[in-house]
C-alpha cells in the first residue's frame, strides 16, 4: 500500500439531491488545512439545484440520473485506481487537519478502514457531542481539536462502522470488490456492508480516536438505522443486532472519557463536587435546586453510590453524558486525580447513605475544604430519622438506648454505635461549614456533636409560580374506550401540552393503562353505593361523560345529577334525552376534537370566553402563544 500521507486521497461526497448540505461540506474539506494531497469529487443527482464552488481545482461535479448510491460510488472510486478514499456524507463537517490524522491513524494501525467519531447516529458516537450546537461551525472546530489534542495517534477497534466518514484504503478496495448497492440507500447502508466485509477478510476496521466529524443533520441524527430506508435489505444479509450495534469497548469509553475529562477541565467556572446518596427525594431536589443556581459561578459535579464498593462520578448539567466510575478505597487515588484534573476546588457531602465507607478519607485524599449539610440526622443516627423499630420518635436516649435500638437493625459498614458517631462526627468536626436547613436539626445535633458550628441556612428553592383556579374534570365508572378513554386522555395530552390549568380525574377504573401525572389520574374502582361521597370529595367543577357509543340510561350520571355539578356529555344515545332542559349541561357531538371537548368543559365550569387569563392560564415555561381566554387557549392548539 503507498502510504497514505504520500499520495493524493480521494474525497467522495455522496451529495444526493442534498446541494445544500453538500455546500457547506465541500467548503469546509476544501478550506482544511491538510499536509495530505486530495481531490474532491461530488455525486449529485441530475435534476438538483447545484450552488456548489467547482472553480477548485482540486472539485469535480458528477451528475447522474437513475442510478443507487453504490454504482455512483464505484464509478467514482474507479477514476483513480492507485488512491485511498473518503466517502463524506453531505451532512459532514470536517475540522482542521482532519485528513492527516485519518491518514496517519490508517499507517499506524494497518486498518482497512478507518473512522472518526461523531455527533450523528452509528457506531461512534460520542454521547458528550449533544452538548455542543454541532451545526456550528466554530463548536465543531473546538471539539475537534479537543479529540485532537487528548487521544492523539490513538484509535480503537471496532465490529460495525456507521458514520458521516469513511476512510478506505486502495488495498482494502482491491481484495473487497465494489461497493453493493441497497434499495433507498443514500450510501449509508453502502458503507457499513462494506466495513463489514472488509473486516470479515481481515482488515482491521477502526475508529481514530483523535479525529471529531460533526454533522449539520437534526434529521440524521434521530433516525436510526433500523429505521433506515435500505434497513430490511441489510438485515438480509446480517442479524439484527448489527442494526443495533454500539461501540462500547474499554478502549472506546477510554478515548471518549478523555475527551469529556478534558471538556469539563477546560471549563471557566471552579467545579464542586456534591456527595450525597443515589435516591432522588427532598436531597436531591435541594442538589439539583443549588447546581441550577450556581451554574453561572460554578460547575457541579455529583458522585453517587453504584453499589457496596462503586461510586459514580457525573456531571448534570455541564456535560451530562459524562460518567466514570470508580471502586473505593482501591481506586481513591483515581478518583482524587480525576476531581484535580477537572478542577475541583470543594466537596459538599449531602449523604453518605449506600457510599462506601472509604468515602470519609475523600476530603484528606483531595486536600479540599468540604461542607456538610445536615438533611437528616445521619451524623448521629445510623437510621436517620431518629426512629425506633416501630417507625416512631425515638426520644433520643443516652448512648446505651441508642446502642439497644440499633442493636438488632442493619447499620451501614457494620458499625456500633459507638463507632458510627465518632466517623460521622469527625466528618462533621473537620467540615469548613455544617449547614442544616432548621433550627430544630442544629440544635439536636448540636447536643450530640457538642462544640460544632452549624449555619441554620433554609432551603434555597425558586419562589412557586402561584396557581389559580384549576378546573376539576371529573368521570363516573369504569372507563373503556367505548365510554371515552381515549376521548379523556386526548384532552388531558393537549391540557398538558397548551399549559391549560385543568386536570382530568377518572373516578373509577380504566380497562387500559394510562399514564398519570398532574393533569390525569386514576382512583381506582369502589362499590357503587360510595359513588355519591366520593363525587363531592372530588369536588368537581364538571363531570364528563365522553362516551363513544349510544348509552342506554347510566345511572352514574343519575348521581352526577343529583349532585348538581355542570355536566358535559356526549349528544349521543340517551344523554340528550335525559340532560334536556338542564341549563347546567352541555351536549358535544361524540366524535368532536380534543379542542371542542375542552371548550365545552371550560364553558361549563363557568369559564367564560372572555374570562382572565389567570383563571386558566398557559404556561409560558411549555412555549405555547399568549392566550386571552379559554377557548383562545383551546383554539390555537
Amino acid at each position: 500500500m503507498v502510504a497514505a500521507s504520500q499520495a493524493t486521497v480521494d474525497v467522495i461526497v455522496l451529495a444526493g439531491s442534498d446541494a445544500a448540505a453538500a455546500r457547506l461540506c465541500v467548503e469546509r474539506v476544501l478550506a482544511s488545512p491538510n499536509a495530505t494531497a486530495f481531490e474532491v469529487t461530488v455525486l449529485i443527482d441530475a435534476d438538483a439545484d447545484v450552488d456548489i464552488p467547482v472553480s477548485d481545482p482540486r472539485m469535480t461535479l458528477l451528475r447522474e440520473r437513475g442510478t443507487d448510491a453504490a454504482t455512483r460510488v464505484n464509478r467514482a472510486i474507479a477514476r483513480h485506481e492507485d488512491r485511498d478514499v473518503v466517502l463524506l456524507q453531505p451532512y459532514a463537517r470536517v475540522s482542521g487537519d482532519w485528513l492527516d490524522r485519518l491518514a496517519a491513524q490508517v499507517i499506524a494501525s494497518g486498518a482497512g478502514v478507518v473512522v472518526p467519531f461523531t455527533d450523528a447516529v452509528g457506531s461512534a458516537v460520542y454521547a458528550g457531542a449533544s452538548e455542543a450546537p454541532t451545526d456550528d461551525a466554530v463548536d465543531v472546530d473546538t471539539l475537534d481539536a479537543v479529540f485532537a489534542r487528548v487521544n492523539r495517534g490513538e484509535s480503537a477497534s471496532a465490529t460495525v462502522l456507521d458514520v458521516p466518514c469513511l476512510y478506505v484504503t486502495r488495498e482494502c478496495l482491491a481484495a473487497i470488490g465494489p461497493l453493493r448497492g441497497f434499495e433507498g440507500d443514500d450510501g449509508r447502508a453502502t458503507g457499513i456492508d462494506f466495513a463489514w466485509r472488509a473486516r470479515e477478510r481481515g482488515f482491521g476496521t477502526r475508529i481514530a480516536g483523535d479525529v471529531f466529524v460533526g454533522s449539520s443533520a437534526a434529521g440524521e441524527r434521530a433516525t436510526a438505522l433500523d429505521r433506515h430506508p435500505a434497513a430490511s435489505a441489510l438485515m438480509n444479509l446480517y442479524s439484527p443486532e448489527v442494526l443495533r450495534h454500539r461501540n462500547e469497548s474499554a478502549d472506546f469509553r477510554r478515548l471518549a472519557g478523555r475527551v469529556d475529562l478534558a471538556r469539563l477541565a477546560a471549563s471557566p467556572r471552579p467545579a464542586i463536587l456534591f456527595i450525597a446518596h443515589a435516591w432522588g427525594g427532598g436531597i436531591r431536589r435541594h442538589m439539583d435546586d443549588l447546581t441550577h443556581l450556581l451554574r453561572e459561578r460554578a460547575d457541579v459535579l455529583y458522585l453517587e453510590p453504584v453499589d457496596a464498593v462503586t461510586v459514580k462520578l457525573r456531571a448534570p448539567l455541564c456535560n451530562p453524558a459524562f460518567a466514570m466510575w470508580f471502586r473505593l478505597p482501591d481506586e481513591l487515588g483515581a478518583l482524587r486525580d480525576t476531581l484535580r484534573a477537572i478542577g475541583v476546588v470543594r466537596l459538599h457531602f449531602h449523604h453518605v447513605h449506600a457510599l462506601p465507607q472509604a468515602i470519609l478519607q475523600l476530603p484528606a485524599a483531595c486536600g479540599l475544604p468540604y461542607d456538610c449539610t445536615l438533611h437528616d440526622y445521619y451524623a448521629i443516627c445510623p437510621q436517620y430519622h431518629l426512629a425506633d423499630a416501630g417507625g416512631h420518635y425515638c426520644g433520643e436516649p443516652d448512648e446505651a438506648g441508642c446502642a439497644a435500638c440499633v442493636g438488632e437493625r442493619p447499620v451501614q459498614w457494620g458499625l456500633d454505635i459507638r463507632a458510627w458517631r465518632a466517623a460521622l462526627g469527625d466528618l462533621v468536626r473537620n467540615a469548613a461549614r455544617v449547614i442544616a436547613p432548621s433550627r430544630d436539626v442544629a440544635s439536636r445535633i448540636a447536643r450530640h456533636l457538642p462544640g460544632v458550628s452549624i449555619d441554620v441556612w433554609p432551603h434555597a428553592e425558586p419562589a412557586p409560580t402561584p396557581i389559580g383556579r384549576v378546573v376539576r374534570v371529573v368521570t363516573l365508572g369504569n372507563l373503556s374506550p367505548e365510554k371515552g378513554l381515549r376521548v379523556v386522555e386526548q384532552c388531558a395530552r393537549l391540557v398538558q401540552r397548551r399549559g391549560l390549568a385543568m386536570m382530568f380525574r377518572i373516578l373509577g377504573s380504566t380497562t387500559e393503562p394510562l399514564t398519570q401525572d398532574e393533569t390525569l389520574s386514576v382512583h381506582g374502582s369502589y362499590e357503587e353505593r360510595s359513588l355519591p361521597r366520593l363525587l363531592a370529595g372530588e369536588r368537581a367543577d364538571v363531570v364528563f361523560f365522553p362516551a363513544q357509543v349510544p348509552e342506554t340510561y347510566a345511572y352514574t350520571l343519575s348521581v352526577a345529577l343529583a349532585a348538581g355539578t355542570p355536566i358535559v356529555a356526549s349528544a349521543l344515545g340517551a344523554f340528550p334525552e335525559r340532560l334536556a332542559g338542564n341549563a347546567a349541561a352541555r351536549l358535544v357531538p361524540w366524535d368532536a376534537p380534543a379542542q371542542a371537548w375542552i371548550a365545552a368543559l371550560l364553558d361549563a365550569a363557568g369559564v367564560a370566553a372572555n374570562e382572565p387569563r389567570d383563571a386558566v392560564r398557559a404556561s409560558a415555561a411549555l412555549g405555547g402563544p399568549p392566550v386571552t381566554s379559554a377557548v383562545d387557549a383551546v383554539d390555537s392548539a
